[in-house]
């Protein structure tokens, strides 16, 4: 005889974000990273200070902001390569704001899934320049399907 309990929990999202939001005097003010032929990564739970610096040059750097916190209100990045990378991954609950600038690279912005970040949401100010390199800034939700989910359906359509 198995039991259960009385009380149904509800279903938990598939996608719950994180706090986002820390008080202002726990977000420091600038800090950044240099990436000299060689490769940076910052990923899980780390603090973006209110103004962030990246610069690659015949290098990469990777900033995945999954997991991370950051102040309320506008935070600003400046992400500047040369002849290297910067790759930017941005949770949906984030808004965005680009201008960057490109010489004889790219600096994109690609969606990736539902990417509508919510009234209150805290709001990054991305600027930099790509000279013969790129910068790309990946605002994904992770409920989006994957390439093989894609795949299948393709394949189921077809069989249709």
């Amino acid at each position: 005889m198995s039991h259960s309990p009385s009380y149904r929990a509800s279903p938990l999202p598939s996608y719950a974000a994180p706090l986002r939001t820390l008080p202002e005097h726990l977000v420091p003010e600038r800090s950044g990273v240099v990436s000299w032929w060689s490769n940076v990564k910052r990923e899980g739970e780390w603090v973006v200070p209110r103004n962030f610096r990246a610069f690659a040059c015949m290098g990469h750097v990777e900033l995945d902001l999954t997991s991370a916190q950051l102040g309320s209100g506008i935070s600003e990045m400046e992400l500047n390569c040369v002849m290297g990378g910067v790759t930017l991954i941005v949770p949906p609950d984030i808004r965005v704001l680009c201008d960057g600038d490109a010489i004889v690279g790219s600096f994109d912005v690609e969606r990736v899934g539902k990417t509508t970040p919510p009234v209150d949401a805290p709001t990054l100010r991305v600027s930099g320049t790509a000279y013969f390199g790129g910068v790309t800034i990946r605002i994904v939700d992770p409920n989006a399907p994957g390439f093989i989910a894609k795949l299948k359906a393709g394949w189921a359509s077809l069989n249709e």
